[in-house]
């Protein structure tokens, strides 16, 4: 049986500042495995900060 640990961390990004997000971790029973998930927590605006990820990553900026 898999052990499974959470906790909840903060990403500091340069263009959309800090985001607050779930990580949990499935272990498999020999340690050798991991699974890391990263969730926005319920009741938090970081699933509209990750969704402009989608939009900051495609921006294409004219210089001079």
């Amino acid at each position: 049986m898999a052990v499974r640990r959470h906790n909840r961390m903060r990403v500091a990004h340069p263009l959309i500042g800090p985001v607050d997000l779930d990580c949990q971790v499935l272990l498999a029973p020999e340690g050798e495995q991991r699974l890391v998930l990263y969730t926005p927590p319920p009741g938090t605006d970081a699933a509209e900060r990750l969704a402009l990820l989608r939009v900051v990553g495609t921006e294409q900026f004219a210089t001079g």
